[in-house]
């Protein structure tokens, strides 16, 4: 998939509503160093560094989707004790996310934690309890789904088999979506898609169709044909099938099939691609891709998040960019020369910068507002050096060139440019912009170059910030 159209598909998601209902769990990870065995068994001693948690299983989907900008509800069952506090607290803050969060006091919440020397996964413990929720936890979780699901585009069902989302639950979920035309989209780990019969969407790995279907063999046509039968038998829209380094494969019941290929990345940790994958297909087909389409989006965005330690997500920059956009013309002068023929034909030309460092959200709901403001909007790119001045010497996790072709991608931006100093106020005095757009807590008159577009009869037009979305959170994360 070109990245222009790539982009432009990261863009119409942003806003779309999604219900994720399913387990929820807490994931911790405990990160040291190894350098001796301990003298009481042949087993490494973990020199202990640090102590980190985040949100895993439907709450990393919930997460994942956020982070594309989408708007999330989230319905799950915890318990009452610390795990579950600090989940409800993670999601509360994040305000693309409204966490419905059932309390069970008689149950754990579930907790996974990673031991990992030098990043790389030593021991995993889990603790939890995969019966399923009694009678009046889930009358309590079907009542708060039916009273959720206005407005809402499409429906996840992420079931992790811990019990929150048991058959019964499931039944039910699937009625209310069907009466309101909302399509569902399911990860199951039940062996019995039966369980699943009439979803609109299964996406199960390939170790999970093996549970499910009797394979003949291990090809694609084998795993095709096996997908394609259980469809039909089951009357599912399709069933995409996650096949590791091979891709992804979306089969029918009408026996078609497309695949996929992998794109090729250094495989660092897989901890929940699968959830960076159903948010993906969630949120494509959710703003009106098809289902085909959504599978390119989705092995692209897992082709990136495998590269991250942790249960990671991935920005909307990360995905342009793996892509592999074409880096754009930064000349300064051919852009002021430009800018002077569109302002010659009556165009108003607008001005928007930054570092843009990972693509996000935020920067998207800046520029899509800032371009129906204008006939022409120019980007103008902190240089690297610059940015290490303002963000510090990790910065910039993109360099200019990089985000320079990411920001070209995006149908909104009509020109780049980079520029070294500190501020932008060379660049605005070459390009002669009619409106400068800031986001934040910016005064007009505090903004740099504002007296040049205000000599001109233009105007600074200040663009209110979209809460929760940074690349300090990101990188942080």
């Amino acid at each position: 998939m070109e990245a222009s159209v790539l982009a432009q598909r990261l863009l119409a998601l942003q806003g779309g509503s999604i219900m994720v209902v399913g387990d929820v769990m807490l994931d911790r990870f405990v990160d040291g160093t190894v350098s001796r065995l301990s003298p009481e068994a042949p087993v490494p001693i973990l020199e202990k560094a640090q102590d980190s948690i985040m949100p895993g299983g439907a709450a990393n989907v919930a997460i994942n989707l956020a982070r594309l900008g989408c708007d999330v509800r989230l319905l799950s069952v915890t318990g009452g004790d610390a795990a579950g506090l600090q989940l409800g607290q993670i999601l509360g803050s994040n305000l693309a996310i409204d966490f419905h969060q059932v309390v069970d006091n008689t149950r754990p919440t579930t907790t996974k934690t990673r031991f990992r020397a030098d990043k790389q996964q030593v021991l995993r413990v889990d603790e939890e309890i995969t019966t399923p929720i009694d009678d009046s936890t889930a009358t309590q979780l079907v009542s708060s789904f039916a009273d959720s699901l206005s407005g809402v585009e499409l429906v996840v069902l992420s079931d992790y088999a811990k019990g929150a989302v048991p058959p019964g639950v499931i039944s039910q979920i699937k009625t209310l979506t069907r009466k309101a035309g909302i399509p569902l989209v399911t990860d199951p780990k039940l062996a019995d898609f039966s369980v699943y019969a009439g979803a609109d969407m299964l996406t199960p790995n390939l170790s999970e169709l093996r549970i499910a279907a009797a394979l003949a063999g291990d090809d694609l046509e084998d795993i095709a044909a096996g997908a394609s039968k259980l469809a039909k038998s089951h009357e599912l829209g399709s069933i995409l099938v996650t096949l590791s380094a091979r891709g992804m494969l979306l089969a029918r019941a009408d026996g078609t099939w497309d695949h996929d290929p992998t794109r090729a990345r250094e495989v660092f940790d897989v901890s929940g691609a699968g959830d960076t994958v159903i948010a993906m297909i969630a949120a494509a087909m959710a703003s009106g891709v098809t289902q085909a389409e959504a599978v390119q989006l989705a092995n692209i965005a897992a082709g990136v998040v495998v590269g991250k330690a942790g249960t990671a997500t991935v920005s909307p920059g990360e995905i342009i960019a793996m892509a592999g956009p074409a880096t754009p013309d930064l000349d300064v002068a051919g852009l002021a020369t430009k800018c002077e023929a569109w302002r010659a034909k009556g165009e108003r030309i607008g001005f928007a910068n930054g570092c843009f460092d990972l693509l996000h959200p935020g920067h998207m709901h800046l520029l899509k507002i800032a371009a129906t403001s204008c006939d022409r909007l120019i980007v103008g790119l902190n240089s690297d050096a610059s940015v290490k001045r303002l963000k510090g010497e990790s910065r910039p996790v993109q360099d200019a060139r990089q985000r320079a072709a990411v920001m070209t991608s995006l149908p909104l931006v009509e020109g780049v440019a980079v520029f070294e100093e500190d501020t932008p106020l060379e660049l605005i005095t070459a390009l002669q912009p009619d409106i400068i757009f800031k986001g934040g807590d910016y005064q007009p008159e505090d903004v740099v170059g504002g007296d040049i577009v205000a000599a001109r009869g233009g105007e600074v037009i200040i663009i209110p910030t979209l809460s929760n979305h940074s690349s300090s959170a990101l990188i942080d994360e």
